[in-house]
């Protein structure tokens, strides 16, 4: 599997993830997965994602394939789980997705490589995410690629799975 350039996105390139997040949900709604909408992810956050330079995609033929934030923020739903290392300061994973013709081709596994390799490089010892457990593709992409379920939070939408990798 050749790797695709993983890059930062830009301010200029807002109304393309924009899409691809529209995109996303309607696939996810046509698969009966009610677990993004209007709500959320909203313009806002993908420009604060963005903002703070948290916010990276692949690009494939120019258009952008997938995408992937890392940062520090936790929800603060997170402090009822048991995590394993939990005096650290992990990487935190949100908003991974793939825009729907692209899916299927391993572009999410190569964003959580390179989430990974950026966790490495940055000093985490840990990558934290949370799931959500009505999404069967996203639970076994974080289940086949080593994160461990360590409890389950619960948001607007219904029950999330927390995940953790240690590095």
């Amino acid at each position: 599997m050749e790797m695709e350039n993983v890059s930062k996105i830009n301010l200029q390139d807002i109304n393309e993830v924009m899409c691809l997040i529209k995109e996303a949900i309607s696939e996810m709604e046509n698969n009966e997965i009610s677990q993004w909408d209007d709500v959320y992810p909203n313009y806002k956050i993908v420009f604060d994602d963005i903002d703070t330079e948290a916010m990276f995609g692949i690009y494939k033929n120019l258009e952008l394939a997938g995408i992937v934030v890392l940062d520090k923020n936790q929800s603060p739903e997170y402090s009822s789980v048991e995590w394993e290392l939990n005096n650290d300061s992990p990487l935190v994973m949100h908003r991974l997705c793939v825009r729907p013709k692209f899916q299927g081709q391993g572009i999410a596994k190569q964003l959580l490589k390179f989430s990974e390799q950026f966790a490495n490089n940055n000093s985490y010892t840990s990558i934290r995410l949370d799931a959500f457990s009505g999404n069967p593709s996203a639970l076994n992409l974080y289940e086949n690629n080593g994160y461990l379920k360590r409890g389950t939070v619960t948001f607007r939408k219904g029950d999330f799975y927390c995940y953790e990798k240690t590095l």
